[in-house]
C-alpha cells in the first residue's frame, strides 16, 4: 500500500501544483488585462507632453530671439527712456502749474461772485451830477451813495 499512497500523494502534488500554475497564470492574466489600458492611457500622455514640450521649446526658442533684438536695441531704447522721462517730468511740472493757476482763479471766481452783490448796490445807488453855468453843462460827475467793501474794491481793482 506504501506504493499507491505514493503515487497518490504524487497525484495530488501534481494537480495541486497545476492548479496553482493555473492560479498565478489567470492571476498575470487579469494584471495584463488590467494594467494595459493604464499603459495605453500613460503611453498617450507621455506623447502628448512631448508634443507640448516641443511646442514650448519652440516658444523659448522665438522669445530668445525677441530678446536678442531687444537687448541689441538696449542703447536706443535706454535714451528713448530718458527721453521720455524728461518729457513726463515737464509734463508733471506742467500740470502742477496749470492745478495751481486753475485753483487761483477758481479762488478768484468765489470771491468776484461774493463781490456781485456790493457792486449790484453800488451801482444802484449811482447818480450823475451836472454842473451848469447859464445852461451850459461845465461838469459831470457820478456820486454813489453805496460803497463797496474794502476786500471787494482790491479784488476788483485787480481784474
Amino acid at each position: 500500500m506504501t506504493g499507491r499512497r505514493r503515487n497518490g500523494n504524487v497525484h495530488a502534488v501534481v494537480a495541486s501544483t497545476l492548479a496553482v500554475l493555473a492560479l498565478v497564470g489567470c492571476v498575470i492574466a487579469i494584471l495584463m488585462l488590467a494594467t494595459q489600458p493604464t499603459a495605453a492611457r500613460l503611453e498617450s500622455e507621455v506623447a502628448s507632453l512631448n508634443h507640448r514640450l516641443g511646442a514650448t521649446r519652440g516658444q523659448l526658442v522665438k522669445l530668445q530671439t525677441a530678446l536678442g533684438h531687444i537687448t541689441s536695441r538696449e542703447p536706443t531704447l535706454t535714451t528713448d527712456l530718458h527721453r521720455l522721462g524728461g518729457r513726463v517730468a515737464g509734463l508733471g511740472r506742467t500740470v502742477h502749474g496749470l492745478r495751481s493757476n486753475a485753483s487761483l482763479t477758481q479762488e478768484q471766481a468765489a470771491a468776484l461772485h461774493d463781490c456781485v452783490p456790493e457792486v449790484q448796490r453800488e451801482l444802484a445807488g449811482l447818480a450823475v451830477k451836472t454842473r451848469s453855468v447859464n445852461g451850459r453843462v461845465i461838469s459831470v460827475g457820478l456820486s454813489d451813495s453805496a460803497l463797496v467793501s474794502p476786500s471787494c474794491e482790491a479784488l476788483l481793482s485787480g481784474l
